[in-house]
């Protein structure tokens, strides 16, 4: 082999044939727009120390750009920084994932109601990611509903139903990948949450991996579990954690029981009958994943729920709908969970133009 290069090189150079030097001195370069491809193993083990970093709460840092490259965070304005310096200052609100050259994938809820916003992407750390983006765009499914259930005394949100919790963006200019930005490849699994029906185009370990290993899910949220008492800020360093899928009927009953929905010998009173109905209603299509010990908090929204195939490559199953929070006790991470809407490979299709499809197909 080695006596063959020489050979080439000889005629490379003699014979004056600088298109063939071109090919065998110049090294081939990688073709950062393949979806997925990623070294990064978080199933490592972690120390002590680590597991004490709360955010996707209780999860670990992300300390390499190029671990998940395909991930980005949807920024807006922040006004009291703007009053205090008449500098336009952004900041994290939500989370999404880079799905094509030009276009991102995050939750519904995130970008619903038309809050002007900028995305940002390229670094592990928020504030130190060196590409902003405008966008073009933002799409949902045809049959998509988004309604807020208030408390009318208080004027809260009771709860948020988003179906199917799914947006697109399309970016005013293409996104130029590289060793620290990628598209993540998507793969759809269906409404079925007892089990994973994986396509035999894909590869033998996707059967079985995503069933030993836990849920991979990342994000830039609040630092605290969304329920607690305090200041809640957003963390500037990427964070990631496991998450292990459960099924329907499980998480059904914990949701409701975050609501505090028990029924007794009386039944369910009114306004319980009709939460509990809304929550059956909002878990029809929803993936839920338990935390392993990480748990996924306010501002994850939109994140992907992502799975290793393999010693390198990713797959992206759905996106971060909501979670709940043990209100008692915040930081006890026991009986919460969170909710995922599968990915849809039939309409992203249709709503990028067939530019992304599902890994698969």
């Amino acid at each position: 082999m080695f006596a063959k290069f020489l050979l080439l090189l000889f005629v490379c150079i003699i014979g004056k044939k600088f298109s063939l030097c071109e090919q065998i001195l110049s090294p081939p370069t990688e073709d950062y727009s393949e979806c997925g491809i990623s070294n990064f193993d978080p199933f490592k083990e972690r120390s002590a120390e680590d597991t004490e970093i709360s955010h996707v709460v209780k999860g670990y840092t992300v300390d390499d750009d190029r671990a998940l490259p395909w991930m980005a965070t949807l920024q807006i304005q922040n006004d009291k920084a703007h009053e205090a310096s008449n500098e336009t200052e952004y900041e994290p609100f939500c989370t999404a994932s880079i799905i094509g050259p030009r276009h991102i994938l995050t939750a519904m809820h995130c970008v619903a109601d038309g809050t002007p916003l900028i995305v940002t992407y390229g670094a592990a750390q928020s504030s130190k990611q060196r590409h902003t983006i405008r966008i073009k765009s933002v799409k949902f499914k045809e049959n998509a509903i988004s309604v807020v259930l208030k408390d009318t005394f208080t004027n809260e949100d009771i709860v948020h139903i988003a179906k199917p919790d799914l947006a697109i963006i399309e970016t005013e200019e293409p996104i130029i990948f590289s060793s620290t930005v990628r598209p993540i490849c998507l793969f759809g699994i269906g409404h079925s949450n007892s089990k994973l029906s994986f396509s035999n185009k894909f590869t033998d370990a996707a059967k079985t991996l995503p069933n030993l290993q836990p849920f991979v899910v990342a994000g830039w949220g609040i630092t605290k579990p969304w329920c607690s008492s305090g200041i809640h800020s957003t963390s500037d360093q990427l964070m990631y954690g496991t998450m292990r899928m459960i099924s329907m009927k499980d998480c059904t009953e914990a949701v409701e029981n975050s609501f505090g929905l028990r029924n007794d010998d009386d039944g369910y009173d009114q306004l319980s009958s009709i939460l509990k109905e809304i929550i059956e209603i909002d878990m029809e299509d929803k993936i839920c994943v338990v935390p392993e010990p990480s748990q996924s908090n306010s501002g994850d929204s939109g994140s992907p729920l992502l799975s290793k195939i393999g010693e390198n490559n990713w797959i992206q199953i759905g996106v971060l709908n909501a979670g709940t929070c043990n209100l008692k006790h915040p930081f006890l991470l026991k009986d919460n969970i969170a909710t995922y809407a599968p990915i849809d490979c039939d309409w992203i299709a249709r709503a990028t133009n067939d530019e992304v499809k599902c890994k698969g197909w």
